[in-house]
C-alpha cells in the first residue's frame, strides 16, 4: 500500500510540474507567432516526452540529490513515508502556485519539501551546513554570476 502511495504522490509532482512548466519551453515560439497554439502545445509535448525518456536514464544521479543523503540519518533516506511525504510537500506547491498563477520553481519546491520533511522528522540533528552548501549557496551564486557575466559582456 505504501508503495501505491509513493507511486500516486510521485505522478501528482509530475503531474503539477508538467502543469507549470510544459509551456515555458515553447512561450517564445508561440509569443513571436512563429507557431499556433496547437503546434506550440505538440512540441511542449514532445519535448516534455524526450525528457522523461532521458531521466529513465539519468534519474539516478538525480535522486541522490534530493533524498536527503547527508541532510538526515540514513535510516530516514530509506522510508518510503519520507519519500512521499517531500513528494506531496513539492507537489501541493507547485500544484497550488500554478492554480493561482504564481511562477515557480520544482527545484525550490523540492528543496523546500526536503527541508520541511527533515526539520519535522529530525529536528535539530538535521545538517543545516550540508543544506546551505549543497543546494542554497549553488541557488544564490549562479544568479550572481549570471549578473556579473552580463555586465561585463
Amino acid at each position: 500500500m505504501i508503495l501505491i502511495l509513493l507511486f500516486i504522490a510521485a505522478c501528482f509532482l509530475a503531474y503539477s510540474n508538467g502543469a507549470n512548466d510544459n509551456f515555458k519551453g515553447v512561450a517564445t515560439l508561440f509569443g513571436s507567432g512563429t507557431i499556433n497554439y496547437k503546434g506550440a502545445i505538440t512540441w511542449a509535448t514532445v519535448t516534455t516526452l524526450a525528457g522523461s525518456v532521458a531521466a529513465i536514464f539519468l534519474a539516478g544521479s538525480l535522486v541522490k540529490n534530493f533524498s536527503g543523503k547527508g541532510l538526515v540519518p540514513d535510516s530516514l533516506i530509506q522510508s518510503p513515508e519520507f519519500a512521499i511525504s517531500i513528494a506531496l510537500g513539492a507537489a501541493i506547491t507547485v500544484f497550488m502556485a500554478t492554480k493561482i498563477g504564481m511562477p515557480i520553481s520544482t527545484t525550490h519546491s523540492l528543496v523546500g519539501a526536503l527541508f520541511g520533511s527533515g526539520v519535522v522528522a529530525v529536528g535539530t540533528a538535521f545538517n543545516f551546513a550540508k543544506l546551505g552548501s549543497t543546494f542554497l549557496m549553488p541557488l544564490i551564486v549562479s544568479p550572481l554570476m549570471a549578473a556579473v557575466v552580463s555586465l561585463i559582456t
